[in-house]
């Protein structure tokens, strides 16, 4: 009988020690959690106030110590947003490549391809961003990813001045008649060609810049040019043709071919501002649409 007080206190003893076992175990389960969990609140945290170099600091301080977790794909999606916040560009298409390659599904997948896209229309790599984009449609996404992906394509033509092929997309995201009209107005922007600038050019130098409207270099390229060519007169009917023949040959030739050159070159810029004036409207209206309620 003596040994059932010992045998009671024996059982409450190792009830304890189960107990605060257990309890170990748990609080040691919470801080491992609240340990994972730190680096990622704390990045987000820092990157919603701006501080994006600290909040990239934190999020790879979590992909170092949990490389195998499966928010690793996440990681790398806020990590080349931040990236992107700094224009960083090279390390924000490296980090969503990485996201890309560790996302755990389709819809992420696709979510991270669409942040690439934008981001590699921002640095003019437009055909890599037209493949991610091709991708995402491939994968039959969701009905919010698909709007954007439509959105994207048609941003994309239209930096590309494709006028036909941007208005075809976008009427599956929006019906805008203003959006059409603009639409129009770029399909029948005025061109010049190049080919008449260099005729008239070479007929008389200076009319090739006055036919896209550059009337200062237009005038300067006649009056040089033609200055040029009185010297040269003026040496011939003075019997001086070995000074005509060196103003001909090095100086006139130089710069009448230089204003053909330059002609064409002022079409090319003409052309091209033309073509970012109607870009720039659209894309305007774009902006009008989405922030639209």
């Amino acid at each position: 009988m003596r040994d059932a007080p010992n045998l009671c206190m024996a059982q409450v003893l190792n009830n304890l020690i189960f107990f605060f076992l257990i309890s170990t175990f748990l609080i040691l389960c919470g801080f491992t959690a609240s340990a994972e969990e730190l680096p990622l609140s704390l990045g987000r945290h820092l990157a919603a106030q701006g501080s994006y170099d600290a909040a990239i600091t934190e999020y790879k301080r979590f992909l170092f110590f949990h490389p195998g977790d499966p928010r690793v794909g996440e990681v790398y999606y806020n990590i080349g947003l931040a990236y992107r916040a700094e224009s960083l560009w090279t390390e924000a298409i490296a980090a969503l490549r990485a996201a890309t390659h560790y996302a755990m599904d389709r819809e992420s997948k696709s979510e991270y391809q669409l942040a690439l896209a934008v981001t590699l229309i921002a640095t003019k790599n437009y055909d890599l961003a037209e493949l991610e984009l091709i991708k995402v449609m491939l994968r039959n996404p969701s009905t919010g990813l698909h709007r954007r992906m439509l959105f994207l394509q048609g941003v994309l033509y239209i930096y590309q001045f494709r006028w036909e092929e941007a208005r075809s997309v976008l009427r599956e995201y929006t019906t805008d008649a203003r959006l059409e009209t603009l639409f129009d107005a770029a399909v029948n922007t005025p061109q010049k060609s190049a080919g008449v600038a260099s005729v008239l050019s070479r007929v008389l130098p200076g009319l090739g810049h006055i036919y896209v409207g550059d009337w200062r270099d237009g005038l300067n390229a006649l009056l040089l040019n033609g200055a040029l060519g009185f010297l040269i007169i003026d040496a011939v009917l003075d019997e001086h043709y070995t000074d005509a023949a060196l103003w001909a040959g090095l100086v006139f030739m130089r710069y009448y071919q230089g204003a053909t050159f330059r002609a064409r070159t002022a079409v090319e810029q003409f052309n091209l501002q033309k073509s970012r004036q109607a870009a720039e409207a659209l894309l305007w209206r774009l902006q009008e649409i989405v922030n639209t309620p």
